[in-house]
């Protein structure tokens, strides 16, 4: 492949070198279309060294600020004595087109401390000479040269908080060169992105040069924009890429090579099964052919799965990155009993499943096949051994194999070998090391802790190489810690509430706390604990999704939530649908003695006739105030007074699941990112921008967004409808009404809706462009409110009001005129309704009958 040259080459003609496309740039909007070349990557870890333990177990959700670690002290050291100069030359093996996103994005997850940097080079023009202002704004480091004179120095390196500095350059009559320097440390998940504003100037243009005419990659952009799948969910059949826009000359294009239809993702940038491959697939959109059949999903994995489709066009490659959600038909756990429900999934998950240490545990539990377990757990040590980001998660299933199983089945060495990564781990942060763990999070903590207690207890005596202490030191630590644990948990409940990502972590701690310790106090609490879960992940659990308002999510849970790890659980625990393959915590659950209360089985599946309420709340100070409304068709679960107005992050505010498709599900929020299946946190579907105002009474939930009280640059909301999983779907200016099966849904936007027209969304996707806007999110259901014209008129019936200068919500209800305000507390006919019980323990209401402590209920009745 012909790489351009730093220089760009070329032959001007008409003042501009042949190849070049441009597009105009008018203040305020970014250059989102460069020259990229490839990524260089150097593992930087920085002096080994111990931290404060300044952990002081009030755990928040979200983003926390944790000082420098070893990586970016050696970083700020490096930083003091170079000097970031144009190199000779450059090769620009990429074109980033951005579409809608002003940012350039490269934002992604990385399990060890590396230092990334790119060079991104764009032509620049004026139609006379001018002295223009930009604004630079990213994270990490950004230096911008115009020709060869550097006009920027931009070097924040703020983890994950992007910064913007604002620079003038002198733009001479013609065409300029604008070059730019990207860098990042990169520890867990990382933003890195920076974006070029133009601030002020005139009859300028920005854009690219490749070996095609101006109209041609304008062509191939707009092709490859247009680019969707033909449907978001499969259930059978084959994969088909259609395309919106057609181009006028045929454009090829390549699924591939980096992926493998068989690796479903963990945060949309993360397949699964890092390394696999397979073949390129090839195809040609064009007029005559606007589609293209990709692959058969007959034997994959359910779960959402990443595609990257490729152009290469006049020696550079251009990538376009989308997803789908691939959902054939489950098995089913029907069993009565959860003990034949565990015999059943252990079968299962031996016979196949992920490259997971908790199936080597399975396997040896069940004494099946040797070979394979040996496997499984070689290729697990590596990243405990390394510390990567989450190896907690792998130690613990490797702790109850020891424990369970040492000496026995497999070879010596390997036992000896296994013994050694125990011993020499890092357990907390207060031991030396130069890594990126995360012990900041309440999961993690959790899971550090269960892991150096039992190390200790396996080896009392031992001394741990890297901490100094003796197993029986380590233990003892532990146990304090654990305990403090449980005290903040008994307090304030989880900040991670309902999480179909982080609840499964939670049960691989304390499910390997369960099975493995002899503390009557520690089992006790531990049981407690998961009684408590489970009724919680129960009552947000409808047809066997879990769904619902949750403390951290990602847009795998909300385009496949029946695909989960918390999904794989609940079938075990509760009966119902089940996709195995996503078993890391439910073999835990398979293989040990817990069974969660009765009653819990009945909140996950009412029976028709029957409707539930629930109110509880989780997180710091209560900070997080649930509610929730369900029948045997539909369920509406929503969160209060979440941190209103302010900045967000993963957290998930209300939606609607409905029973008659697993992934029938309706949601609102503010996009995060423009970037479609980008790895952002917040990203364009999961978590909010800005946190909205949520009430929610009965089966309603009022939702309010103020966009102006920060300068975020995505300046609408949206709602989410799949329509192509729906029997009915009635849209009007301001409603959208939808059936599927019994369930009702009916969604409510203060302003016109729009609908969006192309793209991966298309059809199912529509947006209010207001930076003042309410919703109402109404569920139903043909036991509850007839028929679905009947439903649709209860809806209309609500006549709601939204006055953008008071920004409240007023609309008619039987029980008297609701009004939410966004600062104060929802109203009914004029008096006030503070949110009740502030209790963490779920209060639970059947037919509109007073709420109870679900510890005191006996089949759905007090």
């Amino acid at each position: 492949m012909k790489n351009i040259s730093l220089s760009f080459g070329g032959a001007k003609q008409g003042g501009l070198r042949s190849g070049a496309t441009l597009w105009p740039l008018l203040p305020g909007q970014a250059i989102n279309r460069w020259h990229v070349s490839e990524a260089e990557v150097e593992y930087f870890p920085g002096t080994a060294r111990p931290m404060p333990d300044a952990i002081d177990y009030r755990f928040i959700n979200g983003w926390v600020a944790t000082g420098d670690l070893p990586c970016r002290e050696a970083l700020r050291a490096r930083l003091l004595t170079r000097d970031i100069r144009l190199p000779p030359k450059v090769d620009f093996s990429n074109l980033y087109l951005g579409g809608e996103d002003p940012r350039v994005d490269f934002s992604t997850f990385c399990f060890r401390p590396l230092l990334i940097r790119r060079w991104m080079r764009c032509i620049i023009t004026a139609d006379r000479a001018q002295t223009v202002r930009l604004a630079a704004e990213t994270c990490g480091g950004m230096h911008v040269w115009l020709d060869e004179t550097k006009v920027l120095a931009h070097e924040p390196y703020d983890r994950n908080i992007g910064h913007s500095a604002a620079f003038s350059a002198d733009l001479p009559n013609g065409e300029s060169v604008l070059t730019v320097f990207l860098e990042d440390l990169h520890e867990r998940d990382t933003s890195c992105f920076f974006k070029l504003t133009l601030l002020e100037g005139n009859g300028v243009a920005a854009g690219i040069l490749a070996e095609i005419d101006s109209h041609s990659m304008r062509e191939v952009e707009a092709t490859l924009n247009g680019l969707r799948t033909d449907r978001l969910f499969y259930d059978k059949g084959t994969v088909q890429v259609i395309a919106d826009y057609l181009p006028d000359r045929p454009v090829e294009i390549e699924l591939g090579p980096d992926w493998h239809p068989s690796e479903t993702v963990t945060m949309n940038v993360l397949p699964d099964g890092a390394g696999k491959s397979a073949q390129p697939i090839r195809f040609t959109i064009s007029k005559d052919s606007p589609a293209a059949e990709l692959f058969d999903i007959a034997g994959l994995r359910a779960g959402c799965i990443s595609l990257t489709f490729v152009v290469r066009v006049g020696g550079v490659r251009i990538e376009r990155g989308l997803g789908t959600s691939i959902l054939p038909p489950p098995l089913s756990l029907n069993q009565s009993h959860i003990a034949d429900r565990k015999r059943v999934a252990l079968d299962v998950m031996s016979a196949g499943g992920k490259n997971e240490p908790s199936r080597a545990l399975v396997l040896m539990a069940l004494g099946k096949e040797p070979e394979q377990a040996l496997r499984l757990i070689e290729s697990a040590l590596p990243s405990v051994i390394e510390r990567h980001d989450c190896a907690d998660f792998w130690l613990l299933p490797l702790l109850w194999i020891y424990r369970k199983h040492a000496g026995t089945q497999l070879p010596d060495d390997l036992w000896e070998r296994l013994r050694g990564v125990i011993l020499n781990f890092r357990y907390w942060l207060d031991e030396p090391g130069n890594d990126v763990m995360w012990y900041w999070s309440e999961n993690h903590v959790l899971c550090f802790h269960i892991a150096q207690y039992l190390a200790g207890d396996l080896f009392l005596e031992e001394i741990f190489p890297n901490s100094g202490k003796t197993g029986l030191e380590h233990r003892t630590q532990a146990e304090k810690r654990l305990h403090r644990w449980f005290d903040a948990i008994d307090e304030h409940g989880l900040a991670e509430w309902n999480s179909a990502a982080y609840y499964p972590i939670d049960f691989l701690g304390l499910f390997t706390l369960f099975e493995n310790t002899d503390d009557a106090r520690l089992k006790d609490r531990t049981r407690a604990l998961l009684d408590q879960i489970f009724v919680m992940t129960a009552l947000h659990t409808l047809e066997s999704v879990p769904s619902g308002s949750q403390g951290r999510i990602y847009e795998k849970e909300l385009f496949a939530g029946a695909a989960t790890e918390l999904a794989s659980v609940a079938a075990i625990a509760f009966g119902g649908n089940w996709y195995a393959g996503h078993d890391r915590a439910a073999a835990l659950l398979a293989l040990s003695d817990y069974e969660p209360p009765l009653l819990a089985t009945s909140f996950a599946f009412p029976p028709k006739g029957k409707r539930l309420a629930a109110r509880y709340t989780q997180g710091l100070n209560m900070n997080a105030k649930l509610s929730l409304w369900k029948c045997a068709d539909a369920q509406l679960s929503s969160v209060a007074e979440y941190k209103t107005g302010e900045l967000g992050h993963q957290q998930h505010m209300a939606d609607i699941q409905l029973s008659g498709h697993m992934l029938a599900r309706f949601w609102v929020n503010h996009p995060g990112d423009l970037k479609v299946w980008g790895g952002s946190r917040p990203s364009y579907w999961a978590g909010n921008g800005i946190n909205p105002r949520v009430a929610q009474y009965d089966n309603v939930a009022l939702v309010l967004f103020d966009l102006t009280r920060h300068p975020h640059p995505i300046r609408f909301t949206h709602v989410f409808v799949p329509v192509e999983l729906c029997d009915e779907v009635v849209v009007e200016t301001n409603w959208i009404f939808a059936r599927v099966a019994d369930g009702y849904v009916g969604i409510y936007g203060s302003t016109a809706l729009v609908a969006l027209q192309q793209g991966l969304f298309a059809g199912m996707e529509w947006r209010m462009h207001a930076e003042k806007a309410a919703w109402l999110m109404v569920a139903g259901s043909a036991d509850v409110h007839g028929d679905f014209s009947a439903f649709r008129d209860s809806c209309l019936a609500h006549a709601p009001r939204f006055d953008a200068v008071a920004m409240s919500l007023t609309l008619d209800h039987p029980d008297g005129t609701l009004m939410l305000p966004f600062e104060g507390e929802l109203r009914r006919a004029g008096a006030p309704m503070p949110f009740e019980p502030l209790s963490i323990v779920p209060q639970v209401g059947v037919d509109s009958g007073s709420l109870h402590p679900w510890t005191v209920m006996k089949e759905l009745s007090v």
